[in-house]
């Protein structure tokens, strides 16, 4: 039990009177008491609400492993898309290639099956040589 000191004592007595000085000093002790529960409460309270370090690391350590499993998953959705994209070129490339085709048979076609074309085409072979 915590006391008060003589000094306090004696200065309520003086202001206060003799009864009023030992109620002052009991209600002083009381207060002082109440003070560890409380402060004993309180801190149980905050040990219930806050979080601990040991939770907040393992709470970082679970959200890091989510963030490199995202990361991995990112990386293997861009491979995929490269390869499709890859893939898609190639096929392009192979179209273009045979629409060149068909156009120099078409050009070739008009070019035969129109008799101006032709002669036009011989009278420039002339004029070169």
């Amino acid at each position: 039990m915590a006391t008060v000191p003589f000094e306090l004592y004696e200065l309520f007595e003086k202001k206060l009177g003799k009864e009023e000085a030992k109620e002052a000093i009991k209600l002083i002790e009381k207060a002082k008491e109440q003070k560890s529960v409380v402060k004993e409460e309180v801190r149980d309270e905050l040990r219930k609400e806050l979080v601990t370090k040991e939770e907040f690391f393992g709470e970082t350590g679970k959200l890091r492993q989510e963030m490199e499993t995202l990361r991995k998953e990112m990386e293997t959705i861009r491979q995929e898309l490269k390869g499709e994209i890859k893939a898609l070129d190639e096929r392009i490339t192979g179209e273009i290639k045979v629409l060149r085709i068909l156009i120099y048979i078409t050009l070739a076609t008009v070019i035969l099956m129109n008799k101006g074309t032709i002669e036009y085409i011989v009278n420039l072979f002339k004029m070169i040589k």
